[in-house]
């Protein structure tokens, strides 16, 4: 059995400044981080599914290093539309969090005893929503050529509508593309985002698909057409994906670490 923790959507920035002036998203993602060291069963791996600074600057990353450092268990990074390549690579490029080649798209696949993990770069740089080339799409296919062990797929961008306009106007931009990449092989499990700040799930290309929360804000849940964006201070949280016999179960966890009582 193998458990794979994913934050996502981080928004980290300098001390003192805020998001909206308001959400203290480093107080957030600490929160977060002691929640997931005081997991009964620590998780083998800890994946931070883009969107880590919110401007992609060398310091804000420094910044969210000095975090996940305090990680018990081994954690990689991977970019959303608000992270920039070139700073993620300084600041990560050295270590095991971000195995990607020291230049081109940060992608990169992690072997575990029973379980391969592909993180897929869908940043294209200057704009909200995600985009997959020819080259990324070809790396997918070759990774999933190398192996027949389960894969569980990572991106920042969804491939499907959630439902929240604004957030499906700015999703991936080319999913058939993906799809077709899939098709081709069945030992993937399942994918898994960030990008819209809710816990979401779904069914897409034949396979269990999920977004994974804020631990900070979260996107309001209006699914009229005509929604303005908005967002909320709703309890943020993680998501833990469960791996046992080629199977994936997915938890939501949310809050601090809770005190447990057993039933008398």
């Amino acid at each position: 059995m193998t458990l794979i923790a994913q934050i996502s959507d981080t928004h980290i920035r300098l001390p003192g400044q805020l998001i909206e002036g308001k959400v203290d998203t480093f107080a957030y993602l600490s929160t977060c981080i002691a929640r997931i060291n005081a997991l009964p069963q620590p998780p083998s791996l800890l994946v931070a599914s883009g969107d880590l600074a919110d401007s992609g600057s060398t310091d804000e990353y420094r910044r969210i290093k000095s975090a996940l450092d305090r990680l018990t268990m081994p954690y990689c990074v991977m970019p959303g539309n608000h992270d920039l390549r070139a700073p993620m690579r300084e600041i990560f490029g050295a270590t095991p969090a971000l195995p990607a080649s020291e230049s081109g798209h940060l992608q990169y696949a992690i072997d575990l005893p029973e379980l391969r993990i592909l993180c897929l770069d869908t940043l294209d740089e200057g704009k909200e929503g995600g985009w997959l080339c020819i080259d990324r799409l070809d790396w997918l296919h070759d990774e999933l050529a190398a192996s027949s062990k389960p894969a569980l797929i990572f991106l920042h961008h969804p491939p499907f509508d959630c439902g929240i306009p604004g957030m499906d106007a700015v999703k991936l931009g080319n999913p058939d593309a993906l799809a077709g990449v899939l098709a081709e092989h069945d030992h993937v499990i399942g994918l898994s985002c960030g990008h819209v700040h809710r816990s979401v799930f779904t069914q897409w290309a034949g396979l269990p698909a999920c977004i994974c929360p804020s631990p900070a804000h979260q996107i309001h849940l209006d699914t009229n057409n005509d929604a303005p964006l908005s967002w909320t201070l709703e309890a943020g949280g993680f998501l833990l994906h469960r791996i046992e016999n080629g199977v994936l179960t997915t938890h939501v966890v949310n809050g601090p670490a809770p005190v447990a009582t057993k039933y008398d």
